[in-house]
């Protein structure tokens, strides 16, 4: 397991993924280096440095419009300044934002990126906020191939050659999602792990006898997601090794952990004729159900005693 330090990214990665309205474009390579969206209100009220820069995205809406109109004109342009000083990389309206015109005068002094959300503060936080926070957090990469069914992401792992990718390509093609193959950047965000692939082997899949295989091209680039949470976790083990005990009833949820996450974990025996793509369906609802309070062990061993209790009674 292989760890990646993030180092930011650029203001222009930002404004492409969302598509924002360029009010003032500055320097468009200033880096976001930590996430979140910073509120400036200290440094709006505050006649002091408080802060030697800011490296967050700054987020103004309708309360820091609140705040200038309790000053005049002359203290409403000085407290903006005081934020710009510290050169945010960029600095993001909210549609309750009202001093634009004050804003833009100071934006080309200092070459801050002014961007138009068209969104509510708590709308930004949540689209925007998460994004970034997904995007500066710290990746691991981990073996295995990751695959959205149901609405579940599965993590499917097993010694090289055991067949992960024909069975990721056969999910695939039964109407689930294909995220990663091989190499699986993971990572902790918000006590969840989130999947991603690898920037290499991005899109691609690795199928033996065939090898590489564009799934975009092939399939539809409606048939890739470009992230997901690791819901669930699926072992191919090769049925011939005989040492390897599995589970028969599946009463007892069993875990994997992945960077302090526990995730539900299953092992699935391979062999001739088993139908491994419908075997992972069917431990995806398993474990659906499961998270709605219904356990099939559980109501079979129930029905197990009460038909020994009624034979019993006979």
């Amino acid at each position: 397991m292989s760890h990646k330090k993030n180092k930011g990214f650029s203001t222009r990665s930002l404004i492409k993924r969302f598509d924002f309205k360029i009010l003032y474009k500055g320097n468009l390579n200033k880096k976001i280096i930590f996430p979140g969206l910073h509120r400036t209100g200290i440094e709006l009220s505050s006649k002091y440095k408080i802060f030697e820069r800011i490296d967050s995205a700054v987020l103004w809406s309708g309360n820091e419009s609140k705040f200038l109109n309790q000053l005049s004109k002359a203290n409403q342009f000085r407290a903006i300044e005081n934020v710009l000083k510290l050169n945010p990389p960029i600095i993001l309206l909210g549609n309750g934002f009202k001093h634009q015109p004050q804003l833009m005068k100071l934006a080309k002094e200092y070459s801050t990126t002014i961007v138009d959300t068209n969104l509510s503060s708590s709308q930004a936080i949540i689209l925007v906020g998460t994004w970034i926070i997904e995007n500066l957090t710290t990746y691991q990469t981990v073996h295995g191939t990751l695959v959205n069914v149901y609405g579940l992401g599965v993590l499917i792992q097993g010694a090289s050659g055991v067949g992960k990718s024909e069975i990721a390509l056969e999910l695939v093609r039964k109407g689930h999602y294909f995220v990663a193959d091989d190499a699986v950047d993971v990572a902790n965000v918000g006590y969840r792990l989130l999947g991603k692939a690898n920037a290499i082997a991005n899109k691609f899949i690795e199928v033996r006898g065939l090898g590489i295989l564009n799934i975009p091209r092939m399939l539809g680039i409606e048939k890739v997601q470009e992230s997901s949470n690791v819901d669930m976790i699926i072992e191919l083990v090769l049925d011939e090794d005989k040492k390897i005990s599995f589970e028969r009833l599946g009463g007892k949820t069993k875990y994997k952990a992945i960077d302090n996450i526990k995730i539900p974990y299953y092992k699935l025996p391979i062999s001739p004729g088993r139908k491994m793509a419908d075997l992972i369906e069917s431990a995806a609802i398993d474990l659906k159900l499961k998270q709605q309070g219904y356990n099939s062990a559980e109501d079979y061993i129930n029905n197990y005693r009460k038909v020994n209790q009624k034979a019993s009674n006979e």
